[in-house]
């Protein structure tokens, strides 16, 4: 252990111990005044002020104390979505020269001359919960966020950066994968452009395929168990950097963490149709509300038959997601979820550089070319996973929760690989084949006790919680000679010749657990101090189906975190952190020791701005992301690998969200990056690492008209830019940099909601290299009809 590991975990156990000390007291009346405040469905059309507030009341079950009828003369704007009555009151009072205070189940009207008022007839209030950071967010802007602390800690006071994709945004955009729900997000790209059978990203300059969670925890046990489908998403969250204080094993780009659709009290209906490019057609329905006064359900299905860009590429799934919440009184609540997914696509290897990437006598490859044989390459996914979320408060102060999940998945995916032209007129390529089933399963379980601490000018949330996770993965593969093909003029029916059993087929099992604490500080509602603190234990073992070899591996690791942000009175809230993460590396050296594991060490600074009175947050970051103990080419024998290799990533990523009006709302990135290998011994140091482009920036914008003939009409578009990408496993060759542009239209009567949505709208020929060269999506046009009651 190094000393700064000593040092660490010598002051986050002072702080800790200190704070444990403490006596708990309740809660003061202040604090649960900044509880934040209940959301309600509004659909309440422009008409006379007197008649909205009525409806307002209507809807939300709270009095309206107000001026005599004749100043209440106007007319109120419309009011259509999910609002806290806050937010609503303000959006029907715009123009009126009113403004209004909280009573006893009320609101007040006042004019700044203080006219008297008139008590209209109270309603009973019947309360739905506050909003929750792992629930539903009206607009684009979520305020909290659960991903970086696993407790519901607003945004602005959490020291590194997060992002956060709603639901409202996720459906305007019309994503229909977790690669078209990040589009919009700062720093994040897609490993391969149009990849329909893995979720894998580079993050601040690194890959992070095994970082993918669901509610917190991780979910597959490979990148080949399928892909999240986001009809099925709350949010989607992104915590940028060295993230394995909270979550253990993970690469330092960061996490990104899906959050389910839970079940609802709200009655909540859905049916969706589409059609589209590709011969796509798809239906959707999401359902949820009360059953009983201690029962509430969600269940969200989809069914969906289409083409894709490459021939003889299906992209079909059936999707059911049924869930429970039983909650016998506030202070405990048990939801089960299950889901089942089957998906059928096909792996699409990828195309050769020369064609695509860099120039080929004969032009370019057709986006279209499929390399395989119809008939014999597919990927048919059949997934399932079920669990629980218990949470129960002992009182005001007190809670525990567990979460836990079972996941399984089994992939049957006999698929053809390509190898380098073998002809002078560089037409044709060699082929392999390789039949391959992988049947995989994740157990994962995370129990947590959270105790709140309240001093005279100190208010302390204490995390302690354990976590284990055993992950399986058989891969069981047999390997074909196959004939070759023209890639230009491709002819199929080619000839497969039995080579026998693969040697990377075998039998993989991971088991970690690990114990954190971690403590959130604030001080005289200013300052908020960020301590946390792990401990990880991970066993390792790989045992070749055919074959002898055998390998077993033991790593641990301690990670720390700290951060502080201090919290202005305009909105401004900078902040400042250290973090770390770890991941273990496979293999021994030459004197037969076992690898340690890499270290991810993250430096960031970064200022938010969320002014007062409005929907908005914009952020800003800069930080330094290093990970040590890479491998590297042994400089005594060449045959083996030691640890002295370094990547640094440094970068500036900039954020802003904004809900403007009940009529508007905004998303724009800008993500700068620059990593590099700083130290190795095979040749390449400083040469820039591979999957992250220097630049990248987006703007989505959404705008309401309001009312056009019988219904309401709201439009948006979009534009994504991205720079050259060098090759994920081959920086030598550069993909080149793209913009894409994407629309929606929609149009609004009553229940009915038709859309209309436009991806790649200029039809761009785009693409991204790994090992091979592959395309992106061409344009889509996909219209919708959905039905809401």
């Amino acid at each position: 252990m190094t000393n700064r590991h000593r040092l660490a975990r010598t002051l986050l156990a002072s702080a800790l111990l200190a704070t444990l000390a403490a006596p708990m007291q309740a809660h003061s009346s202040e604090a649960a005044s900044e509880q934040r405040q209940p959301q309600f469905q509004f659909d309440i059309p422009s008409q006379p002020l007197l008649d909205a507030l009525g409806e307002f009341t209507a809807t939300t079950g709270i009095a309206v104390l107000r001026t005599t009828e004749e100043q209440l003369a106007g007319q109120a704007p419309a009011v259509r979505g999910r609002y806290t009555a806050d937010q609503a009151m303000g959006l029907l009072l715009q123009g009126s020269g009113l403004s209004f205070r909280h009573g006893a189940g009320s609101i007040t009207l006042e004019r700044p001359s203080g006219d008297g008022t008139l008590d209209l007839s109270q309603i009973d209030i019947s309360a739905s919960g506050q909003q929750s950071a792992f629930g539903p967010v009206s607009g684009y802007v979520a305020t909290a966020a659960g991903t970086a602390t696993k407790t519901d800690t607003p945004i602005i006071e959490t020291p590194q950066s997060i992002s956060v994709v709603t639901r409202d945004q996720i459906t305007d955009i019309h994503a229909q994968s977790l690669r078209d729900v990040l589009g919009y997000t700062a720093g994040v790209i897609a490993t391969e452009a149009d990849d329909r059978l893995t979720d894998t990203f580079v993050l601040r300059g690194f890959q992070i395929s095994g970082s993918t969670f669901r509610d917190g925890m991780r979910y597959m046990s490979n990148i080949y168990d399928g892909t999240q489908e986001p009809y099925g998403m709350e949010r989607v969250e992104v915590l940028r950097g060295a993230s394995s204080v909270l979550f253990g094993q993970a690469a330092p780009g960061g996490i990104i963490n899906v959050v389910s659709k839970l079940p609802t009290r709200e009655e909540l209906h859905e049916i969706k149709a589409e059609t589209g490019s590709n011969d796509r057609h798809q239906l959707a329905t999401d359902h949820g509300g009360a059953l009983t006064d201690t029962l509430s359900y969600r269940f969200t299905a989809l069914q969906r038959k289409s083409d894709t860009t490459t021939d003889h590429v299906p992209d079909d799934r059936t999707y059911i997601a049924p869930s429970l919440t039983w909650q016998p009184d506030d202070a405990t609540s048990l939801t089960l979820l299950a889901s089942y997914q089957k998906s059928r696509t096909a792996y699409v290897y990828g195309l050769p550089a020369e064609g695509t990437v860099l120039p080929n006598p004969n032009g370019h490859i057709s986006r279209h070319t499929f390399t395989g044989e119809p008939g014999y390459d597919k990927s048919v996914i059949t997934a399932w996973d079920i669990g629980y979320r218990f949470e129960h408060a002992f009182n005001d102060d007190l809670k525990v929760r567990q979460n836990l999940r079972y996941f399984e998945s089994e992939n049957d995916m006999p698929s053809v690989w390509l190898d380098s032209f073998i002809d002078p007129q560089m037409t044709t390529v060699a082929r392999g084949a390789q039949d391959r089933v992988d049947d995989s399963r994740n157990f994962v379980v995370d129990t947590q006790l959270e105790a709140r601490f309240h001093h005279q000018r100190v208010e302390q949330t204490v995390l302690a919680g354990v976590d284990y996770g055993d992950r399986h993965l058989q891969t069981d593969r047999y390997d074909y000679d196959l004939t070759p093909l023209n890639v230009f003029n491709p002819v199929y029916g080619g000839t497969f010749t039995a080579r026998g059993p693969a040697p990377f087929s075998s039998r993989n099992r991971t088991r970690q657990s690990g114990i954190y604490l971690q403590d959130q500080i604030k001080f005289d509602e200013k300052w908020v101090l960020l301590l946390g603190g792990r401990q990880d234990w991970a066993k390792q073992k790989e045992d070749a189906l055919y074959g002898n070899d055998r390998s077993r591996q033991d790593s641990d690791a301690f990670t720390t975190r700290v951060g502080l942000v201090y919290l202005a009175d305009n909105g401004l809230a900078p902040f400042v952190s250290y973090s770390e993460s770890f991941e273990p590396q496979a293999g021994r050296s030459r004197a037969g020791q076992d690898f340690d594991p890499t270290e991810g060490e993250q430096y960031e600074i970064g200022i938010r701005y969320q002014p007062p009175g409005s929907n908005a947050l914009y952020s800003a970051a800069l930080y330094q992301l290093t990970r040590s103990n890479v491998l590297t080419t042994d400089p005594v024998n060449t045959n083996f690998q030691v640890q002295t290799g370094e990547i640094r990533s440094r970068g500036l990523e900039l954020e802003a969200k904004a809900d403007i009006g009940s009529n508007a709302s905004v998303t724009a990135s800008y993500a700068y990056t620059q990593a590099e290998v700083t130290k190795s011994n095979s040749g390449n140091e400083g040469q820039k690492t591979g999957g992250m482009p220097r630049n990248m920036f987006s703007v989505w914008g959404d705008y309401r008209f309001g009312q056009v003939g019988p219904g309401e009409l709201r439009a948006g578009t979009g534009v994504r830019y991205v720079d050259e990408v060098p090759g994920l496993f081959s920086t030598r060759i550069v993909a080149p940099s793209y913009t894409l542009v994407d629309a929606m239209l929609g149009y609004a009567m009553g229940p009915w909601d038709l859309t209309l949505n436009v991806t790649n709208l200029t039809d761009e020929d785009y693409l991204s290299y790994t090992y091979a060269a592959f395309y992106g999506a061409e344009r889509q046009v996909t219209a919708g009809v959905a039905y809401r009651w």
